[in-house]
């Protein structure tokens, strides 16, 4: 045997064992049992006589197969004689572009099997728990783990979104401490998220709902509550994202009004400079006429009584102007 894309854990209150290194044998010893629980786990599509086995072997209906192998499928949950189907989008951030991946489930009474779209570790933190036997997991069912894996893909949108909320808030700075041409740009990416965001989660919380009220042989009575805690979970992440969407909304007027309030301090500085320069280019025009019979060109002392009398009157302005609260 070889190291796969696939693995096998089996396990009970008392032991837990994992495959890494499967072939169609270890998936024939993989039984519907009673005395323990099993977990079959494909990390990619690319186990193709793996994943053939397990579909003949598990006795997966062909309409079931092909939501599995199409990979754009919208989530859903189907329940059919001997197994439930699950299917959902997962969400990741990869170099700072967020990446949707499709991830399927097949319950049967104490056996579960995930379909992975691509290599991915969503599910570490799972298979730490099934090993150091953290917490009840191998104390319960296949439809407990389900429960753990499915709340596993919502962290991940519960990152992505928190990723896209710090972006949010360092981006506000932006508002009040400078101009930045590429606000808009940001403003926008973050929308584009959100919508993204928002537009996966919606179906899913659909099926969630669907399969916190499904009363099924499949899903134990015992573990209810944590499916409908999978319910509230994505209408809290619907919540975050109304709020973001509300916050880029309120930026967005922030960031007009700042401008605004710029562009009327410039128009402010630049109508008290035309104000004191009007008085100063009507008496310069005045006597720049040169008419003959003007006396006050013939004076001594008329140069300095004009500067004078310019600078009198720009004093005055600026007193003024200052009173009036203008500066």
């Amino acid at each position: 045997m070889i190291q796969s894309d696939a693995q096998i854990f089996s396990y009970n209150e008392s032991f837990c064992d994992a495959n890494f290194e499967l072939d169609v044998t270890a998936i024939d010893n993989l039984k519907n049992g009673t005395t323990h629980q099993g977990w079959l786990n494909f990390h990619s599509m690319e186990e193709k006589v793996l994943i053939e086995h397990a579909f003949s072997h598990f006795n997966i209906h062909k309409v079931t197969q092909k939501d599995i192998l199409e990979l754009n499928e919208r989530p859903k949950v189907e329940e059919f004689e001997d197994y439930i189907f699950t299917t959902l989008k997962s969400i990741h951030r990869k170099k700072k572009k967020i990446k949707i991946e499709q991830i399927s489930f097949v319950l049967k009474e104490n056996i579960l099997i995930s379909f992975q779209e691509r290599h991915g570790d969503l599910f570490g933190e799972v298979r730490s728990r099934l090993k150091n036997n953290t917490g009840i997991v191998r104390t319960r069912k296949a439809d407990y783990l389900l429960y753990l894996l499915i709340d596993s893909v919502l962290k991940g949108y519960q990152k992505v979104l928190s990723d896209v909320q710090s972006n949010i808030d360092n981006t506000q700075i932006i508002v009040y401490k400078n101009y930045d041409e590429s606000f808009f740009r940001r403003i926008e990416e973050y929308q584009n998220e959100l919508k993204m965001l928002k537009k996966s989660l919606s179906p899913l919380r659909d099926q969630l709902i669907k399969l916190s009220n499904s009363r099924t042989k499949f899903i134990q009575d015992i573990n209810l509550p944590y499916f409908n805690d999978l319910k509230d979970k994505i209408l809290y992440l619907f919540d975050e994202i109304e709020e973001e969407k509300s916050d880029l909304e309120s930026m967005t007027n922030q960031y007009f009004a700042v401008l605004s309030q710029r562009s009327n301090e410039v128009m402010q500085f630049l109508t008290i400079i035309a104000a004191l320069f009007i008085p100063l280019t009507f008496i310069v025009g005045v006597y720049g006429m040169n008419f003959e019979n003007m006396p006050e060109l013939k004076s001594t002392y008329g140069y300095y009584i004009v500067w004078g009398v310019m600078i009198i009157i720009t004093i005055g302005l600026i007193l003024y102007f200052r009173k009036k609260g203008w500066f």
